[in-house]
């Protein structure tokens, strides 16, 4: 299908109306390479076919330079001449060819050919006329001049170009003045649209048309590859349009070749190709013009990533690495960036005439600063196989390994072994070293961790000290085994230290009894580091950096910053989404957002594999566990403590979580001994590692409860007046304050049990914990009960099954449910319903049900504490 053609057909048949009546023409079709010359005179040829006239056809070719005549001998081939003419023909050709009288032969040549146009007309086309050879041409001029007054159409179609042993040929032509030229040109985007829509429906069309006409630049064969492809399930730019790439340069010449070859090794534009390919600048330009004419380069540069493909894969090896190693030194010269210069060491050779491995590195930071892991990887690993250097390729391994684990740690993992060996040989740095711990002991390889931490302890680096308190908070058992004193005081500069180490001196300071320093410190650290890009492929991790704050139970603080992290981008890697998964999952459980945590908790274990998780996969379970149990989904809980879990999590932080867990959730299932051993397993690791703080798990509380359903109240009253005695003075508000003195009710005479009840309300209430203050007021609602208080200890109830159903905590909503229907007598409908309340009696309402205390009621409502005792007393007195 012809496509933007018709003005050039119309200029053709004006022609051929002229030549007709004895007006010979003569009529140069230009255009650049595969722009449709050949299929514009096939289709005029049939469009004159009605005329009958007289066809005769030539194509020349570079490989025909050689033959002499070869036009004229094509031309006379396709005649049926008589015998007699024949001979006189084939004579004439012979004479001219063996270089006789050239002149003579030529023009009783041509007049043997114009008298056949006498009774019909003639139609005489070639194409890639730019490709005769030298007789040929001067043939055809011959030709030229002689057909004024003949029937006769001369159509000769070339690529318009640089052509020297045609252009002068060219001129003469254009001197005469029955010769004319037509022009044609690539598609347009409409032409390309079009051209789609005679073969695709409207809506594939519409899809394909930009891609399309960017991929061919308009060039009706490439177009047409372009079409093969798709139908042939290659998709855009398949191996069609890349052959057809190529036999378009080629046709174009050598040079072509060669100038196209060097742009798809640059990858761009550049100036940079004359001096890469040792060509001059100019025949450079005119060779770029004429590709870019044809469609073949669009804008200076190859159109389609397919197309580089396709023109780098016919350079030799040798040649192409060459060409690549000397792209990288120029455009390192050039002071073009990194990420540039690196794509071509990686696919030519290190040259040592420049510093490569130095930007290897600024690359892959530069491609993970833009997420591009699989570049930057490509940059490490060059950097790992080429360099002569040992220290080089053990710190080009050292990055390799974190960018891997923050994908993938398992896939991580292969680089440890050789990593420990360059750590006792001393090619890593402290940094380094640590790093390559850490790793380690996230596997669970405790023993190779040893090793390397062998290499730490022989430097007294502030790098080393601020690892080892980090050690003492979250791999204990390895200091202890080391039999070494834990640090306790902060390194001298902590301003020096990597930002994940130096949370870790406001992680140990919480977890080993100094809250408000650690805190404090927590806070600052948090405001001096904000959020870097590359945080993401740096050894900052949310573990790290949020969870100190959990621990010290400033929980909006760090609820904030994990939404922050997790929505502008800086959670790019999947082990740090993970993680912000799993510090949301803890968050949640600790503020009673049960089903939220259920979620972050899935999302956690399903971004990361337990076995990706390593070590600290006890943090995600245990707030699955811990979430779904107090839910009462046991059987979902139940599921995730059957999965199989590594041993060295035990001997971690985090396994203290999940021990805490599994032990709710077996006294949920009335396991009782089962319960009682895993909060005392956590007591004694807690109280081994000095780590033994309510923040981290209220073991004393969950080993009460368990002791209480074994009826040994003395045991579990000791347990819980060592807890009082531990929670933090400066605060009241400490929900394990609340839930001991709940605890501690039980165990204490009847007549005392509503004081106590009361006090815990009171204290549950200031921090806002809904799940113990429902289980504070059942446990009040029942002292009351048992002490006749009858109608408070209904409203108490009804209290505390709201408060439950807040937090979808079903087991303690379903064990006050039949106590509900047994007590609560049918209450008269008021008159005028709801608005029995006023509206203000009815936002304190709803915000006391769902368990807010009487000072953050008021603040929220922006008035006095006294305002909301008078409503609720209003409240209270109308229901």
């Amino acid at each position: 299908m012809l496509t933007e053609r018709d003005e050039q057909l119309a200029a053709l048949d004006a022609r051929w109306s002229r030549a007709r009546i004895g007006a010979g023409q003569l009529v140069l079709v230009e255009g650049a390479t595969a722009t449709g010359k050949t299929e514009l005179l096939h289709t005029f040829g049939r469009v004159v076919e009605d005329h009958e006239p007289l066809r005769l056809q030539a194509t020349c070719s570079p490989a025909e330079r050689a033959l002499p005549l070869g036009v004229a001998g094509q031309l006379f081939l396709g005649l049926d001449l008589p015998a007699e003419a024949r001979t006189r023909t084939e004579a004439l050709i012979e004479r001219i060819t063996s270089g006789g009288d050239n002149v003579t032969s030529m023009h009783s040549l041509c007049r043997e050919l114009v008298e056949l146009a006498v009774r019909t007309p003639m139609l005489i086309t070639v194409d890639d006329v730019q490709h005769a050879d030298p007789t040929s041409t001067l043939w055809l001029l011959c030709l030229a001049r002689r057909i004024a007054s003949a029937r006769v159409l001369v159509v000769l179609a070339g690529d318009s170009g640089p052509y020297p042993d045609f252009s002068p040929t060219r001129t003469e032509l254009l001197r005469l003045p029955h010769s004319g030229v037509i022009h044609t040109a690539p598609l347009s985007r409409q032409g390309v649209d079009t051209f789609l829509a005679g073969k695709f429906g409207p809506l594939t069309t519409q899809l394909l048309t930009d891609p399309f006409h960017a991929a061919s630049g308009g060039n009706p064969y490439l177009l047409t590859a372009l079409v093969d492809d798709l139908r042939a399930g290659q998709g855009i730019a398949g191996r069609g349009y890349q052959q057809a790439l190529l036999d378009c340069v080629r046709r174009c010449g050598p040079l072509a070749l060669r100038v196209a070859q060097g742009l798809a090794v640059l990858g761009r534009p550049s100036p940079l190709v004359s001096t890469l390919l040792d060509i001059g600048p100019d025949a450079v330009a005119d060779t770029v013009h004429t590709l870019d004419t044809a469609g073949l380069l669009v804008k200076g540069g190859v159109a389609h990533r397919s197309g580089r493909s396709a023109l780098l894969a016919v350079l030799p090896a040798r040649e192409r690495v060459r060409l690549h190693s000397a792209a990288a030194r120029l455009l390192h010269e050039q002071g073009a960036p990194a990420t540039t210069v690196a794509q071509h060491i990686v696919a030519g050779a290190g040259d040592e005439s420049f510093p490569w491995r130095e930007i290897m590195a600024d690359a892959a930071e530069t491609h993970l600063l833009d997420n591009q892991v699989p570049a930057a990887m490509k940059c490490l690993e060059h950097t790992i196989r080429h360099s002569a250097d040992d220290r080089g390729a053990a710190r080009g391994r050292a990055r390799l390994a974190l960018v891997e684990w923050c994908t993938d740690p398992v896939a991580a993992a292969r680089h440890l072994t050789p990593l420990v060996a360059a750590a006792e040989a001393g090619l890593l740095s402290v940094g380094e070293c640590v790093e390559v711990c850490r790793q380690l002991l996230w596997h669970g390889r405790d023993d190779e961790a040893a090793t390397v931490l062998d290499r730490l302890c022989a430097s007294d680096d502030h790098e080393a000290r601020a690892f080892e308190l980090w050690l003492a908070c979250t791999h204990p058992r390895l200091v202890r085994c080391r039999q070494r004193p834990v640090v306790r005081r902060q390194p001298r500069s902590v301003a020096r230290i990597p930002a994940w180490q130096r949370f870790s001196v406001a992680l140990a300071d919480i977890l080993h009894g100094h809250r408000g320093r650690g805190l404090t410190l927590w806070e600052q650290l948090l405001g001096e580091s904000q959020v870097h890009k590359d945080s993401r492929w740096s050894p900052d991790s949310p573990l790290e950096s949020l969870m100190p704050g959990v621990y010290a139970g400033a929980l909006a603080a760090a609820t904030s910053w994990c939404r922050l992290w997790s929505t502008d981008g800086a959670a790019g890697s999947p082990v740090r989404q993970a993680q912000l998964a799993a510090v949301a999952a803890e968050i949640a459980v600790r503020r009673d957002d049960f089903t939220a945590a259920v979620d972050h908790a899935r999302t956690a274990v399903e971004t990361l594999s337990v076995q990706g998780w390593g070590a600290a996969v006890g943090l995600p379970l245990g707030a699955l566990v811990l979430a779904a149990t107090k839910m009462g989904d046991l059987d979902t809980a139940a599921e995730q403590l059957r999965q199989p879990v590594p041993r060295a999590m035990f001997d971690s932080r985090h396994g203290v979580h999940y021990l805490y867990a599994r032990g709710t959730y077996q006294l949920a299932r009335d396991n009782v001994h089962a319960a009682l051993s895993d909060f005392l397993t956590c007591g004694d690791l807690m109280r081994q590692w000095s780590l033994d703080t309510a923040g981290l798990v209220p073991w004393r509380v969950g080993a009460a409860q368990a002791l209480l359903r074994q009826g040994d109240h003395d045991q579990a009253r000791k347990l819980l007046t060592e807890q009082l005695a531990r929670v933090d003075t400066d605060t009241d508000t400490d929900p394990v304050r609340g839930a001991a003195l709940r605890l501690l009710a039980a165990c204490s005479p009847q007549n005392q049990r509503v004081e106590l009840l009361t006090a815990a309300v009171e204290t549950i209430e200031s921090g806002g914990n809904r799940y113990e203050l429902a289980l504070a007021l059942a446990d009040l609602s029942h002292a009351q009960e048992t002490s006749g208080e009858h109608r408070t200890a209904r409203l108490t109830a009804r209290r505390a099954w709201h408060v439950a159903k807040s937090c979808h905590a079903e087991p303690i909503c379903q064990a006050l449910a039949p106590k509900r229907a047994h007590t609560d007598p049918p209450l008269p409908a008021p008159a005028s319903g709801p608005a029995v309340l006023s509206p203000a009696e009815r936002r304190v309402a709803t915000l006391a049900s769902d368990g807010y205390s009487n000072r953050a009621i008021a603040s929220k409502l922006l008035i006095t504490e006294s305002t909301v005792e008078q409503h609720l007393t209003k409240v209270y007195r109308k229901l």
